[in-house]
């Protein structure tokens, strides 16, 4: 037996600790009484399908295209994007309406997505999508750290496509509880916090797993002991992983270690440490943030400025949008991109003037204040059933929420199709003024894990249910989900607000405060005399401009 199959199966057996459980190893124990809600489901496909089977006319069998360790459960004979895995959900293992974390790594080409089937107290059968990413062949990680368990019966977890019917591998599926665990006690360091979230959860299990697997076959990377050596033995050995497991699981309520060391091991798994790098990168420039635009940074835009036109699959027609070039721009090159947004009747020539965002790239670029990058001016409105707004501001809200489809399904390809451009949420950013900056803050929560920095300036309100001057705001959201927890915290959240800006209010700061009462960390910054307009956005945009692309 391989030293990647006996871990693997190791770690299964380590995550069943009660008879009344599956043999199999995938359902994990509810926690012990002081501990935090109960676990779902861990599935690791090494022993077998663990309950999975096709849906519609797709069919399941276990295969070598693993995530981890040595089998995957892989899908075929799809004839419809729907058709793919499925498996039931014990009820009872559910609160309706608490909150948990759901995660699934999924391989194949095209966009990904993890559901929930469930019947309603109607009758009716629901089926509400959980987690959705990009595959190009290998494999995307589909995760929802907060995602509210419905009322209902039936409850069917599953994988399908966006579209197309090629084949799919899954692997390490995970549901638990929302939240923290209770932490070890007198422990100065997180121990087992492999993915760097500032908690132990069921998640560590994976990055552990996946680092013990690669250190064991002679891995590169480092990683400390401060995190990995959490039995105290000084060596990152299957015992690591077995008291990591009885900790998540809430069988014990600390750590054996008693020192602490730095020791440094070898693995080829990265640590990821999100959260404290981003708190840390925006806590070190939040004294640099000014309301106060040098005048030299605001004459003489240089560059090239291109139109272009894409195909919206959510609008079912094409769009335009204007590409800004850097001065000294070369195809040989790859530069990250920032998106912007327009203001509600706007469309992509609307922020090409007049905010300043053209010129103080170019300032900025050229004296070596921020990083050359590509600027795409968007057009916003995505509605299939009219190609411009209605000027009924309640009707065409809808049409702008629903550009947070269009920009990473259709808009974002072209421009990497087209460009050359650095991909990935660490080249990604956002920011738009009013409807704008409302329509970045929800693309950044929504998708964190393609946009790494959000600005806004003046952000309209509606993504929390409210009720302005103008209309009452539905929301595409509730308060509660104004957040973007690890390990997709921004790099840089920036929110302006005007002293006078009559037209939006307080919202700006209410959604700065929304951010930061779930631990999001943001920078606000308040424009004494500011209005709903350039005097607001231009700070914004000087500070926008300056700090991307560079945590």
């Amino acid at each position: 037996m391989s030293k990647i199959k006996a871990l693997a199966g190791i770690l299964a057996g380590a995550a069943v600790l009660s008879a009344a459980l599956s043999p199999t190893g995938t359902y994990i124990q509810q926690y012990t009484a002081d501990a935090l809600d109960p676990v779902g489901y861990y599935c690791t496909f090494e022993d077998g399908t663990d309950g999975w089977t096709g849906r519609g006319g797709a069919s399941v069998d276990i295969g070598s295209n693993a995530y981890l360790g040595d089998r995957a459960l892989t899908v075929t004979g799809r004839s419809s994007a729907w058709n793919g895995a499925q498996k039931s959900l014990a009820a009872a293992t559910f609160n309706a309406g608490e909150e948990y974390a759901f995660s699934a790594a999924v391989s194949g080409t095209g966009v990904m997505m993890l559901s929930l089937q469930y019947t309603a107290s109607s009758g009716k059968n629901v089926y509400d999508h959980i987690a959705s990413g990009q595959a190009s062949g290998d494999y995307v990680v589909l995760t929802n750290t907060a995602y509210k368990f419905p009322e209902g019966s039936d409850y069917v977890l599953y994988v399908e496509t966006e579209d197309g019917t090629g084949d799919l591998s899954i692997d390490e599926v995970i549901i638990t509880a929302a939240g923290e665990l209770p932490p070890a006690a007198n422990i100065s360091k997180i121990w087992g916090d492999f993915d760097g979230d500032g908690a132990v959860t069921a998640f560590d299990l994976i990055g552990a797993r996946r680092a013990l697997l690669s250190y064991t076959d002679g891995g590169s990377a480092s990683v400390s002991m401060d995190v990995a050596d959490v039995d105290g033995d000084g060596a990152f050995a299957v015992n690591d992983l077995v008291v990591l497991a009885k900790f998540v699981l809430g069988q014990t309520r600390e750590f054996p270690r008693a020192t602490m060391t730095t020791t440094t091991i070898t693995t080829t798994a990265p640590v990821t440490t999100t959260t404290a790098a981003n708190s840390d990168y925006m806590a070190g420039i939040k004294d640099q943030i000014t309301p106060n635009v040098p005048a030299s940074v605001l004459s003489n835009a240089e560059g090239k400025l291109e139109h272009i036109t894409y195909f919206s699959k959510k609008a079912n027609r094409n769009k335009g949008a204007n590409v800004w070039l850097p001065p000294n721009y070369s195809e040989n090159e790859k530069y990250p991109v920032l998106y912007v947004n327009h203001g509600y009747g706007g469309d992509e020539s609307s922020m090409v003037n007049g905010m300043g965002v053209r010129e103080i790239a170019t300032n900025l670029i050229k004296s070596g204040d921020a990083v050359p990058m590509i600027i795409v001016f968007t057009n916003q409105y995505t509605d299939p059933n009219h190609e411009k707004q209605t000027g009924n501001g309640q009707a065409d809200v809808p049409g702008y929420d629903n550009f947070v489809e269009d920009l990473p399904d259709s808009l974002m390809p072209y421009i990497e199709s087209h460009y050359p451009v650095k991909t990935g949420r660490e080249n990604t950013a956002i920011t738009g003024f009013s409807m704008g900056g409302r329509e970045a803050l929800y693309v950044g929560i929504k998708c964190c894990d393609k946009v790494g920095y959000i600005g806004a300036g003046a952000p309209a309100p509606g993504i929390f249910p409210t009720k302005d001057q103008f209309m009452d705001h539905p929301g595409v959201m509730s308060k509660d989900d104004m957040r973007i927890d690890p390990p997709y915290s921004p790099y840089l959240l920036l929110i302006a607000g005007g002293t006078n800006d009559g037209m939006v209010n307080d919202y700006p700061k209410q959604y700065s405060d929304l951010f930061t009462q779930h631990g999001t960390e943001n920078i606000y910054l308040s424009v004494p005399g500011g209005g709903h307009d350039s005097k607001t956005v231009t700070p914004m945009m000087y500070n926008f401009i300056r700090f991307i692309f560079k945590a």
